[in-house]
C-alpha cells in the first residue's frame, strides 16, 4: 500500500492540472484544497497587494481592478504581461482560485476583508465552460455567484500569482 502522496500533473493546456492522492482519506484532501476563510488576508498597502497565506496566492488590488474591463482573451493577455509590485508572473485566476476570495456571508461586495479595490460586478476567470467553447466562467462579486459569459463580453479582472496548485 502506498503511504505517500503520489502527485501526477497532467498539463494538456495552461488551464488544467490534476492531483491524484493515494492512501489519503477524502476529508484530508478537502482540507488541503479549500482555503481557510477564517485565516485573515494580509494587505500590503505600499504595493497594493493582498496575500492569502492559507493558499499561497498573492492578489493584485490596485485601481486597475475596479476600472479595467476587457474581454476574456484580452484579460488573460493583460495578466500575462502585467509587471506589478516587482513581479512579472501574474495570470488570470482559475475559477477555484477566484472563488477563494469570495465571502458568501457578505453582499455587495461579496469579498473577503482585505481588499480595497472592488466593484460589485463580474470578474473573469481563466476557466472555460467545458460544454460550450464560446462561453467562459466569471464570478459576480455583488453576490459571490459563478456565471457563464460569452468570451467576447467584457468584465473586470483581478490578476493573481503564487502557489495555485494548492487549490486545484
Amino acid at each position: 500500500m502506498f503511504k505517500k502522496l503520489l502527485q501526477i500533473i497532467l498539463i494538456s493546456t495552461a488551464l488544467f492540472s490534476y492531483d491524484i492522492h493515494l492512501g489519503k482519506p477524502s476529508d484530508t484532501i478537502e482540507q488541503v484544497l479549500e482555503p481557510k476563510l477564517n485565516t485573515p488576508l494580509v494587505r500590503d498597502d505600499s504595493k497594493e497587494l493582498v496575500i492569502d497565506k492559507s493558499t499561497g496566492l498573492m492578489w493584485q488590488d490596485n485601481i486597475d481592478t475596479k476600472t479595467i474591463r476587457k474581454n476574456r482573451k484580452d484579460a488573460k493577455q493583460y495578466c500575462r504581461s502585467l509587471v506589478f509590485a516587482g513581479y512579472d508572473d501574474w495570470y488570470l485566476p482559475r475559477v477555484k482560485e477566484l472563488r477563494s476570495i469570495v465571502d458568501e456571508k457578505k453582499y455587495n461586495p461579496a469579498i473577503r476583508n482585505g481588499f480595497k479595490n472592488i466593484i460589485s460586478s463580474h470578474y473573469w476567470t481563466s476557466s472555460p465552460n467545458l460544454s460550450d467553447i464560446v462561453i467562459a466562467i466569471n464570478i459576480d462579486f455583488k453576490n459571490g455567484q459563478t456565471y457563464n459569459n460569452t468570451r467576447k463580453g467584457k468584465a473586470y479582472l483581478r490578476c493573481v500569482r503564487g502557489n495555485y496548485d494548492s487549490l486545484i
